[in-house]
């Protein structure tokens, strides 16, 4: 199997350098998504879902592909029933479905590509191709208007989902994303697991040693000394404030962190098929925890609007059309050229020119990578 390097350039999502193997034959011209809406139909390209499909799998390959190995594509890696491949390449098109939708409800938030970001899209995508070879740009379908139009897509996206999302927050209130954080640990009483990984059961001794532990630790008159002495381990908790249902921790925890003001210790609760609870109240009000729910139930009113705007159209994938695109190339991160000689050299030669004059501070004039972070 023949190797190529391939280097990406820096706008948008493209901000990888890969290694890539191989290559399959496909018409990017080929219709593969048909859209209407309403008296309009559109649509979506072979050669723009190729690229999609093969830079996220880039992505995959890099992170992965010395962990899992050459045949990870055709692995079911998550029990679903589907290889890595399939799953990929239908988050691929849901992408572009979403995409679509946000790119046409653009006009709605009065989104549009400004000059600058038009010239930022055109710069980065003709670095792209300055910096990959013909063959290796032909293998990937990365022609200028492919690249080009993919990135367009992915920045209306975002656009849009910027404004959507900041109109939604009109409608969030701070009882909505109010969180209070608590400290807590846990006295396990549902056994330790041996050296075959099977699980031995404690004995009334032991789980009679834990919760006295327990209890010393909730009348502690310094909880963090208590835990210390104890070599215990401690995490940490976020919840709504005033929920009644968590997914996650035990709803007892919960009502026992109502109770609590900010920085004081709970009495040791106990759950079923888990163990002792102790809890500290860190934050009657977490502000970074709030900011991180105000984001997420943005973002959650945004996910509902791209369904709704989804069902306003009919999405047919053309999956014949579909099937012709195979990861049947490999994807790693290009090493980068050892500099170290070079670099010792020139210590070297500036040694010898200054060794009789008095030794001055310097700067590192080592040459640095370039900076692949997402422009959009």
């Amino acid at each position: 199997m023949i190797k190529r390097q391939v280097k990406t350039a820096c706008i948008a999502a493209l901000s990888a350098t890969v290694l890539l193997a191989g290559c399959g034959k496909i018409n990017p011209n080929e219709t593969l998504v048909t859209i209407k809406n309403g008296d309009k139909t559109e649509t979506i390209s072979l050669g723009l879902a190729n690229f999609a499909a093969r830079y996220q799998q880039s992505m995959y390959d890099q992170f992965l592909l010395s962990y899992y190995g050459e045949g990870m594509w055709n692995s079911d890696m998550t029990g679903s029933g589907s290889t890595l491949q399939e799953e990929t390449k239908d988050g691929v098109l849901t992408d572009l479905e979403d995409q679509y939708v946000a790119k046409k409800h653009a006009s709605d938030y009065n989104v549009s590509l400004s000059d600058e970001q038009e010239k930022a899209i055109d710069d980065a995508v003709d670095k792209f191709l300055a910096d990959n070879d013909e063959e290796s740009l032909k293998i990937m379908g990365a022609t200028k208007d492919t690249v080009k139009e993919y990135l367009e897509y992915r920045t209306y996206y975002n656009l849009v989902g910027d404004a959507a999302k900041k109109e939604a927050d009109k409608d969030i209130t701070e009882d909505d994303c109010w969180m209070r954080s608590f400290t807590y640990v846990l006295f396990k009483t549902t056994g330790n697991t041996d050296e075959d990984g099977k699980t031995v059961e404690l004995t009334d001794e032991e789980i009679t040693d834990l919760k006295a532990n327990a209890k010393a630790l909730s009348v502690a008159e310094d909880f963090d000394a208590e835990v210390e002495a104890q070599g215990l381990t401690t995490s940490t908790y976020s919840y709504l404030k005033g929920e009644t249902e968590d997914s996650t921790m035990d709803i007892s925890i919960i009502e026992a962190a109502e109770a609590l003001k900010e920085g004081e210790v709970s009495s040791v609760i106990e759950v079923t098929d888990a163990g002792y609870y102790v809890i500290r109240l860190d934050k009657d009000h977490d502000t970074e925890a709030s900011d991180n729910k105000r984001t997420s139930l943005q973002t959650e009113k945004f996910n509902e609007l791209v369904s709704s705007w989804k069902e306003e159209i009919e999405w047919t994938v053309d999956e014949k059309v579909w099937e012709k695109v195979k990861f049947d190339t490999l994807f790693k991160a290009v090493e980068k050229e050892d500099t170290k000689e070079s670099t010792e050299e020139g210590t070297e030669e500036k040694t010898e020119e200054t060794t009789e004059e008095p030794a001055e501070e310097t700067e590192d004039t080592s040459a640095e990578s370039g900076d692949d972070s997402d422009a959009n």
